[in-house]
Order: structure tokens, then C-alpha cells, then sequence
């Protein structure tokens, strides 16, 4: 059962990545369905897909997609992101010292 739930997104993956190269060209929807399938996949690697049933996995794979697309829209994932080098960059040059 996992074998064909792993294939089946994985097929969704790759059909999702081929069918569009562009992510920024993608419609909010398709974001939307890029980000859940690529959540999806990651917790079934990690081995939480079904820990805690179906739909309250679906409600935080869901939850989180839509925080991360709210904030992509605002700009704010690449400032943060952009914070976030910046910080890690001066721990680590102050521990080489």
C-alpha cells in the first residue's frame, strides 16, 4: 500500500515538475498543489505520513503550505531567508575565531 501511495506521488511530483519548469509562472493553485505533494513526499520518507491519521496530517501539511505561499507572496520567505544567512554566516565565522 505505501509502495503504491509513494508511486502514485511521486508520478504527481514529477508530473507537477515537467509540466511547468517555471515555478513562478505557476497559478497559486498550482503552487499550492506543488507544495502539498512536496510535504506529502517528505513525511512519508520521514515516516510520519500516517502517525497521526489522515486528515490531521492533511490539516498541517495543508496549514503549512498556506503559510509559507502567504508569506512567499508577501516577499517575506526571501528576506527571512536573507536574515537567516546572515545570522548563521556570523555564528559561524565567530566560532572559527
Amino acid at each position: 500500500m505505501k509502495k503504491n501511495i509513494m508511486f502514485i506521488l511521486g508520478v504527481c511530483l514529477l508530473t507537477a515538475s515537467c509540466a511547468s519548469s517555471d515555478v513562478t509562472n505557476l497559478s497559486t493553485m498550482g503552487k499550492m498543489k506543488n507544495c502539498l505533494t512536496e510535504k506529502a513526499m517528505q513525511s512519508l520518507t520521514d515516516g510520519t505520513l500516517y502517525v497521526n491519521g489522515v486528515s490531521s496530517t492533511a490539516k498541517t501539511i495543508s496549514n503549512g503550505c498556506i503559510k509559507s505561499l502567504a508569506m512567499e507572496h508577501l516577499g517575506i520567505d526571501t528576506q527571512t531567508t536573507q536574515m537567516a544567512t546572515t545570522i548563521l554566516s556570523a555564528l559561524k565565522a565567530s566560532n572559527l575565531q
